[in-house]
């Protein structure tokens, strides 16, 4: 039987080779490395790439031109004590204006020590469309104290004026928040300032001035310009510098104009009609 119509001649006693080409197909070859390919693609698609959501700590930034380049920051809050709204003086740095007794602040009563002031940062000023991103708690157990007498006995009792700082009172003094741009790339926030009164479970909402430098209706004005300060966030060097919203007014933070002070993040108290 003919299988082919190839003949090989021997010419003489020299020796021949013959290559024959055959075509081998592994269809095993790489699976497991493709098995894997494809599953990697089909969890991307289902849940995304992933995001690095690490935080890290921004620390207040060093004072510019001063001596040992001090980090503390200052809040003070001014609470209305009653009377005319033009008058600045009838807001002062005292619970006693909150309604708290001399006893409740001297013996930490839970009506005092359950209560707080709370920073919001938000992306942009606009009410309708703005989103909180960072909140800031700074307890009423910190801060300076004041001297005071209960019933005939002189003593010493908080303030809400704070110094923060890496030691000492801390809390409030760091800014957490994510330690690299590529999910939410946000270095502009705007703060606004609330005080929780545990007494009758209520919050005060403050402003970046008192109502008697407001000029014209002491009651219908711009929030956006009254409610907020602004804070910058260097992620470089992991530390924040607070400003004045109103560009036409004195920063209070860092001024090169005023380099070597430190004048503290003022709040009042805003006085609903």
């Amino acid at each position: 039987m003919s299988v082919n119509k190839i003949v090989i001649n021997k010419e003489g006693f020299v020796d021949r080779q013959l290559t024959i080409p055959i075509q081998f197909t592994w269809d095993y070859l790489g699976l497991d490395q493709s098995i894997d390919e494809y599953e990697g693609e089909m969890i991307t698609k289902v849940i995304g790439e992933g995001r690095d959501f690490e935080v890290t700590r921004f620390a207040h930034a060093p004072l510019t031109g001063a001596t040992g380049a001090p980090t503390e920051i200052k809040y003070e809050f001014n609470f209305y004590s009653g009377g005319s709204l033009n008058d600045e003086t009838n807001w002062k740095s005292n619970y006693q204006m909150e309604g708290f007794t001399t006893q409740e602040i001297y013996y930490y009563t839970n009506n005092f020590t359950n209560s707080f002031f709370k920073l919001d940062l938000y992306d942009n000023i606009d009410e309708k469309r703005q989103t909180n991103y960072i909140t800031i708690i700074i307890p009423t157990q910190q801060g300076l104290k004041m001297d005071a007498i209960m019933q005939v006995t002189p003593v010493t009792i908080k303030k809400p004026y704070f110094i923060l700082d890496y030691i000492g009172d801390k809390e409030g003094f760091f800014i957490y928040w994510l330690k690299k741009r590529k999910f939410l790339d946000i270095s502009t926030f705007y703060m606004t300032a609330k005080f929780y009164d545990a007494k009758n479970g209520s919050f005060t909402k403050m402003l970046n001035m008192p109502q008697s430098s407001i000029s014209g209706d002491k009651y219908i004005f711009d929030g956006s310009q009254y409610f907020y300060y602004r804070v910058e966030l260097n992620y470089e060097k992991h530390n924040y510098q607070i400003f004045n919203i109103n560009t036409s007014q004195t920063i209070y933070i860092n001024d090169n104009e005023r380099a070597g002070t430190l004048e503290p993040i003022k709040w009042y108290e805003y006085v609903n009609p």
